[in-house]
């Protein structure tokens, strides 16, 4: 008698060879898996969020920015993330040590959001192409509604009306060539006649 070591699953089948990971701009339900503090080089604080969507898709290092480098306040990351407290049902944050290197909001681990994310195109300094997440708004996980339209007693809009209009931001810069790359991509304008 043989052993069966797999069963077929059409869902795990069709999922081979898709990113796990989110990679375009839009509206995604999601469950925080950690609100990490971080700081970055030049001094800004930030909160960094690691998430999974509903459908298992993860994205990292969706920054908001607290405080500047020269440590005032940064009122839009601030007010970003009381309206995120706000849609996963916080009332406030605290500080709890992981490591010597990591601290976290434990509030925050394991609530449920919805946010509208935008793709940034961006260019690394090696050149090559990259990408990154920017948190537009945060709503409701369960009704689809922002903080605004739940207070207010109105409808799901404005996420449908923000998706109309998302685009990815394209903040690449163009590669220089020197003049070396010139002439070897057009040595066949060198030939003698």
């Amino acid at each position: 008698m043989n052993n069966i070591t797999f069963t077929y699953n059409q869902e795990a089948a069709l999922a081979a060879g898709q990113s796990a990971f989110i990679n375009e701009s839009g509206a995604y339900v999601v469950t925080i898996l950690e609100a990490k503090y971080m700081t970055s080089n030049c001094g800004a604080e930030s909160i960094e969020f690691s998430v999974e969507a509903d459908d298992g898709k993860k994205a990292s290092y969706l920054n908001v920015y607290s405080t500047k480098k020269d440590k005032t306040p940064n009122k839009h990351g601030v007010n970003m993330i009381h309206a995120i407290m706000g849609c996963a049902g916080v009332q406030q944050l605290s500080t709890k040590m992981i490591n010597a290197h990591t601290h976290i909001a434990p509030e925050l681990t394991n609530k449920r959001v919805g946010l509208v994310l935008q793709k940034t195109l961006k260019t690394k300094t090696n050149g090559q192409d990259t990408y990154s997440f920017d948190i537009l708004l945060p709503f409701i996980a369960q009704t689809r509604q922002t903080l605004d339209e739940q207070i207010n007693g109105q409808p799901a809009q404005a996420i449908d009306r923000k998706l109309a209009t998302l685009q990815d931001k394209d903040e690449r810069k163009p590669v220089e060539r020197s003049y070396q790359q010139y002439q070897s991509e057009h040595q066949s304008d060198d030939i003698p006649f």
